[in-house]
């Protein structure tokens, strides 16, 4: 006999409804955010992969701080010179997002439906789930992102040997050295700093969030949610605390990726011999510009992210996205 439908259909179509939402924002705010904040990214970039360890160490003519190195770029190459590499960032930009809070969405559904919030704590909680969409994020979009980025900005740094006539010519520069592990150089670094950078930020975030939200009302109403301007703060507090805490991790990634990465047989072995090469202190290079452009792009991911999501929830009907 056939069965009514049931509740659990009714809530599995709201759940997809909140999983499209998390993926449209995401992606709406990822392609905006990096429009905004690539230059930073490009001269982050460039302090760090100015190592005595790497071939392409200029000695006295490197960047001497990265002020010198947004003077000289723009001095040899304008303004769109800051933007080497963006492109791969803004094709990436916004599967990335979705990615990351897609994921972070359905594991969250997921682990309340489990009651793991409960059990655990929601800090502890988004955490896990953050560590998890980070993963995924850092695996599926961001090592093949950054490798193309990465060799394009040292392929512009003071000894590059400026090989890459564009990102075209750069993607299948590496596909004929490399073929399809090329695109995954450095994806362990890549992947440990994506998780460990979503984690922190997902529970910073989440823990900003309700101290600005203040508690549910006496009757079970759920507090107001953030305005633009408390969700980009939050959202900046975090990332900035994420981005220090992961620099040598994202040093170590970036030199891994770049032009002459290949001499490096792991990730331990690349962070002894830029330890051994210019000391810790190194692990630490670009990490000024790398807190500026992190607090500004998390911020906006996060202000829009819930901006939009909104928004779509709104346009469509759904309920199911929490404060």
């Amino acid at each position: 006999r056939r069965r009514p439908p049931c509740r659990r259909e009714k809530h599995d179509l709201t759940m997809s409804d909140s999983l499209a939402s998390a993926t449209a924002a995401g992606w709406v705010a990822g392609t905006l955010e990096i429009s905004v904040t690539f230059p930073f990214e490009y001269i982050k970039t460039q302090m760090q992969l100015q190592q005595e360890a790497s071939a392409l160490f200029a000695g006295k003519d490197r960047f001497r701080s990265p002020f010198h190195c947004a003077a000289a770029t723009v001095r040899e190459r304008g303004v769109l010179g800051l933007y080497r590499g963006g492109l791969s960032w803004a094709i990436f930009g916004g599967p990335r997002s979705a990615v990351r809070f897609g994921t972070f969405e359905t594991l969250t559904a997921a682990s309340q439906r489990r009651g793991m919030h409960q059990r655990l704590g929601t800090p502890t909680a988004d955490t896990i789930n953050g560590f998890a969409a980070g993963m995924a994020e850092a695996a599926l979009c961001q090592t093949p992102n950054q490798v193309i980025a990465i060799k394009m900005i040292h392929d512009q740094s003071p000894r590059g040997p400026r090989q890459y006539e564009g990102l075209v010519h750069c993607v299948a520069c590496i596909w004929r050295a490399e073929g399809v592990a090329g695109y995954f150089q450095g994806v362990g670094p890549a992947v440990t700093k994506g998780a460990a950078t979503n984690a922190i930020r997902f529970l910073g975030f989440g823990q900003l969030k309700r101290l600005a939200q203040g508690p549910a009302g006496a009757d079970g109403t759920p507090p107001p949610p953030l305005a633009t301007w408390q969700a980009m703060l939050c959202g900046g507090i975090a990332g900035a605390v994420s981005a220090v805490a992961t620099q040598p991790i994202d040093t170590v990634k970036a030199n891994m990726m770049g032009i002459d990465g290949g001499r490096y047989r792991s990730a331990f072995h690349c962070t002894a011999e830029l330890v051994r090469a210019g000391g810790l202190r190194v692990l630490m290079n670009g990490v000024g510009p790398r807190v500026c452009r992190v607090f500004i792009e998390v911020g906006l991911q996060f202000s829009l992210y819930e901006y939009v999501g909104r928004a779509l929830d709104r346009a469509f009907g759904s309920s199911s996205k929490t404060n």
